[in-house]
């Protein structure tokens, strides 16, 4: 099958990903305009699919977002004049566009949808009246904070994309394992590579940011002085604006999680994608398939005795680095595009819209009663 015409989409009301024209075919702008996390860049940056910001529709179902972030809901609005450090609460965000996301919203009336394969929806920013009017694209919704709506395909769309990356291909639209990182094995490293005009610099731990309660970061906490102390490592420290943080990354030659909450593993993601090595307790990581087995470490010791091995062994290093990226990449992007493609097929085998009857339309609303 010949790479599919893709579009992503989020509305004006939501707090994170890119803040940028429609028009913007830079991969590298388009990620450093981002509020916060990377995102499913590969979309632009490998297949070449277009980003839109649409405006909030008054359709109950574009509103579900307000259902996925409550204790933020009330205040989202006022990202369609203002950036996301203006919201109560996110004063210490720093977005990385000066744009609100309103200084670039269209309306969702205006695209041509047929004009593509696959459209994937942050949330649900079509309504469903608007995506049954294009049989033969594939239409797709994200939830942006995972485990919601995402045993079943709702609200007329084809596709849920549920934030798993288990290896798991879908033969026919439903539920599909899609990761919120949409990237390769070297995706970031090579954005990053173009940005900055060097190689990494290949040097220190970058301690991932849920090892600490402290936000935003400022110190190195004290459970991670011995791999500084004994393994001889800079503690290097996440930063706000996205740019600066995946350049400390790229930077850096080990990622490590040790202590803090347990995390999904975006992060983990962007660190192998930027050629870093993971290291950390999989336990502690929903994403675990991420983490090999030689890097699965439990204890501070264990962090230790493996930055010293594999100080004192590159090629060692190169190896468990390139066996995580060839992960990465198997799982976090042929895997989720072949998926996209094969349902693509069952939609234009059946050549209809979803079925999206009373029955469907009533459990829908309860979807997300609670």
């Amino acid at each position: 099958m010949n790479t599919p015409k893709i579009a992503l989409v989020k509305q004006e009301v939501y707090q994170d990903l890119y803040v940028c024209p429609t028009s913007e075919r830079d991969a590298g702008n388009i990620l450093f305009s981002s509020q916060g996390r990377v995102g499913p860049i590969a979309l632009m940056a490998e297949l070449g699919a277009d980003f839109y910001i649409v405006h909030e529709e008054p359709q109950w179902e574009t509103q579900i977002y307000r259902k996925v972030i409550p204790h933020l809901a009330k205040h989202l609005y006022l990202l369609k004049t203002q950036t996301l450090d203006k919201i109560p609460g996110q004063e210490f965000k720093r977005p990385g566009s000066p744009h609100a996301n309103g200084d670039f919203a269209v309306s969702c009336y205006s695209v041509d949808w047929g004009a593509y394969d696959i459209v994937i929806s942050i949330n649900v920013s079509l309504p469903t009246k608007l995506v049954r009017q294009y049989p033969r694209t594939l239409f797709a919704y994200m939830i942006g904070e995972a485990n919601m709506a995402t045993r079943t395909a709702r609200f007329g769309y084809d596709v849920t994309l549920n934030q798993m990356a288990r290896g798991i291909v879908a033969e026919r639209c439903g539920a599909v394992d899609f990761p919120y990182t949409f990237v390769s094995g070297n995706t970031l490293e090579r954005i990053m590579a173009r940005e900055l005009g060097r190689p990494s610099l290949n040097r220190g731990v970058f301690m991932e940011i849920n090892s600490t309660t402290e936000r935003p970061v400022t110190r190195v906490p004290d459970h991670f002085a011995p791999i500084r102390d004994r393994a001889g490592q800079e503690i290097i420290l996440h930063r706000q604006l996205i740019r600066d943080n995946l350049e400390n990354i790229y930077d850096a030659k080990y990622f490590v999680k040790l202590g803090g909450r347990n995390i999904r593993g975006n992060s983990v993601a962007e660190a192998i994608s930027l050629g870093t090595l993971a290291i950390m307790n999989r336990d502690e990581v929903i994403h675990r398939e991420l983490i090999t087995d030689a890097c699965n470490v439990k204890t501070a010791d264990d962090i230790v005795a493996l930055i010293r091995r594999l100080e004192a062994d590159p090629g060692e290093y190169s190896r468990l680095l390139r066996e995580q990226q060839q992960n990465l990449t198997r799982l976090f992007f042929h895997l989720p595009l072949k998926s996209l493609e094969n349902c693509l097929k069952d939609k234009r085998r059946q050549n209809r819209p979803a079925r999206h009857n009373l029955l469907s339309r009533l459990l829908d609303h309860l979807t997300f009663i609670g």
